[in-house]
């Protein structure tokens, strides 16, 4: 259904239905045409003063706080862990409506452009397509990179910005029985990460006890669907960038999740290994966690170590999707997408010079 603005607009213009004759009626190369011809009519007449007063006043095109000799210094010990994956240089644009279609992400909150293309938002959705195009000639495709998202959906947690640096990482193969694919990967995602951070550690980073939680997305699932919770309810409430709104969510609604828990399989094929190789990190498995439900199918993984200031911030996270099974309408396929906020870490765990 169209906006009110939508409807205002149409209004004014004495043209109703404007909207879906753009979008429907109008073939797409003809849409292309007549937007490239309004914004340069638009940018014909812009001023420079205007271009100035932009740069000093939107988030969206101002640089990062961060110094690039920290991102550089993160990306070369992030590269050197994750020695076993083809390192990308990504586009900066993505097939249009593939974030949208794969991660479920409102198109409200990406960078559209008239060329037929978005601003990657998530680079583990560009990087999703290369392993699928890929997996014809490989059984096991391993993929990170280093990129800057952007991001428009309303932030308000103090730091955030609507533009940030990625470290990323993809793995995709077949299904190969008894959770076997999963598990391994999972503790190969898991210990890329911790590796990191022992490597940051010696670069003038700060990164202490570092938690790691492992969650069984399809368990915690079924029971919250006993409890009558709907994706949409959590979908409204539930956000990555609201630190401790799973917590708050349960509480309000009265649902008793256990925030650890003994998962005989997570516990002993993924905790347990990690724990004896990296004596520096907490583990637990949390069944109380609800960001990324309806987004991760089956397992999924968060780190968050303590930082200087002492407050441990969720920095990694990542878990199973359905996107190369439904890109290659092949149930066996599986996906595990990661991710750690360079952005945040450069600027919550970097030691004062």
């Amino acid at each position: 259904m169209p906006s009110k603005i939508v409807h205002r607009i149409e209004r004014e213009l004495g043209v109703a239905g404007l909207a879906e004759a753009l979008a429907v009626r109008l073939p797409a190369s003809d849409l292309r045409s007549l937007l490239l011809e309004v914004y340069q009519l638009r940018a014909r007449a812009a001023k420079e003063s205007a271009a100035l007063a932009q740069a000093e006043r939107d988030a969206l095109v101002a640089p990062s706080s961060v110094d690039a000799r920290d991102f550089a210094a993160f990306d070369l010990a992030a590269y050197e862990v994750a020695e076993e994956f083809d390192a990308l240089d990504l586009s900066p644009v993505c097939p249009f409506g593939a974030s949208s279609r794969l991660g479920g992400t409102h198109q409200n909150n990406l960078l559209t452009t008239i060329r037929n293309v978005e601003g990657l938002g998530d680079s583990t959705i560009a990087m999703a397509l290369e392993a699928a195009r890929r997996r014809s000639s490989a059984d096991l495709i391993r993929l990170c990179s280093s990129h800057r998202v952007i991001r428009l959906q309303p932030f308000d947690a103090p730091g955030l910005t609507p533009h940030f640096r990625l470290f990323a990482m993809v793995t995709a193969g077949r299904d190969r029985g008894a959770w076997a694919f999963e598990t391994q990967h999972l503790r190969e995602h898991v210990r890329v990460y911790l590796n990191l951070f022992r490597v940051l550690e010696a670069a003038g980073f700060s990164i202490e006890r570092p938690l790691v939680e492992i969650s069984d997305m399809g368990a915690i699932e079924a029971v919250l669907e006993e409890a009558g919770v709907t994706h949409e309810d959590i979908r409204q409430n539930v956000r990555a960038h609201w630190f401790g709104g799973s917590e708050r969510f349960l509480k309000e609604r009265g649902i008793d999740l256990p925030t650890e828990m003994e998962h005989r399989l997570l516990n002993e094929t993924v905790v347990e290994p990690l724990r004896a190789e990296f004596p520096e990190a907490e583990f637990r498995v949390n069944q109380a966690r609800l960001e990324g439900l309806g987004y991760y199918r089956g397992f999924a993984l968060r780190i968050s170590p303590q930082a200087p200031d002492g407050h441990r911030y969720p920095v990694a996270d990542g878990g199973f999707t359905d996107w190369t099974a439904r890109l290659l309408s092949n149930q066996k396929e599986r996906l595990l997408i990661s991710g750690i906020g360079s952005e945040l870490v450069c600027k919550k765990y970097r030691y004062a010079a």
